[in-house]
């Protein structure tokens, strides 16, 4: 299974599939799940709304969880949870089992280990959790509905915590990756002027929060942007969305297009228009 951290997760195109919410009641059932020996099937994620709890693995490293939090366990692992201060009388926490692969079908996951994902879940998830568990008792459940609200709440996480991540470690340069992100001309120089620091420490430190050159991260935020628009229902032509997207010309907006997606961008179009008829 390939690894994809929840801050790379943010800019990465990858599928839901097989999704299941349900609430769950430990009381009656002696507070624990065991599934030591037992190798998770499917992704998880784990609101403990009215309870908390000792994540514990096969090491015998264990993960306290507190009420109210939300956690992440991953396809194919072990762990024991025993839950505290359940009640017969509520639903102690909500389940969401899941399929997750990249564009490839390959499985992939944010963390091989047990995470807190969100410390505390706000008012909006939280509405979010219960309409997805309201669906899933439904005969006929809405899957799309419920991977849309998946999506949502993976959405979330890695906001989260890509903003914690740029916080920490990469603060010094957090506002040379907004200009990234954003719709500029600024050279690399500039961008790391902006931020106080060299180019040469700026695409150091660049390289290690993205993965990629600065340039190349570039290019391949505004490829996806330029996808987005080709399909717009504005009907923006190639020209537009190359002006758009500040390429020099028509001609290095396809090339950088065909670097990126295989194709040219009247090529991308038709067999687009193709998949939908």
């Amino acid at each position: 299974m390939k690894t994809i951290s929840f801050e790379k997760l943010y800019n990465t195109e990858f599928y839901i599939s097989e999704p299941m919410v349900k609430p769950q009641y430990w009381a009656a059932r002696g507070n624990v799940f065991n599934a030591l020996g037992k190798p998770k099937i499917s992704h998880t994620l784990l609101w403990f709304k009215n309870c908390a709890g000792t994540v514990t693995l096969p090491t015998g490293e264990a993960l306290e969880v507190p009420h109210n939090a939300l956690i992440y366990t991953a396809k194919g692992i072990e762990y024991a949870i025993r839950f505290q201060d359940t009640n017969r009388d509520r639903e102690d926490t909500v389940v969401i089992h899941f399929q997750m692969t990249d564009k490839t079908g390959e499985d992939i996951t944010p963390t091989p280990r047990p995470v807190v994902c969100l410390k505390s879940v706000d008012a909006a998830t939280a509405l979010l959790l219960d309409m997805l568990a309201e669906e899933c008792k439904k005969n006929v459940v809405c899957i799309p509905e419920v991977a849309a609200g998946i999506y949502k709440m993976l959405a979330e996480i890695c906001q989260k915590q890509k903003r914690r991540t740029t916080k920490n470690k990469f603060a010094r340069i957090r506002r040379g990756i907004e200009l990234l992100e954003g719709d500029n001309d600024l050279s690399i120089g500039e961008i790391a002027a902006e931020c106080g620091v060299s180019e040469c420490y700026f695409r150091r430190l660049f390289h290690q929060y993205s993965g990629e050159s600065p340039m190349h991260f570039r290019q391949h935020h505004r490829i996806e942007r330029a996808k987005q628009l080709l399909l717009s229902d504005e009907h923006y032509t190639v020209g537009e969305v190359a002006a758009e997207l500040h390429f020099l010309d028509i001609y290095h907006f396809s090339k950088t297009f065909k670097k990126f997606c295989g194709m040219s961008p009247n090529n991308f179009l038709q067999s687009e228009g193709e998949e939908s008829n």
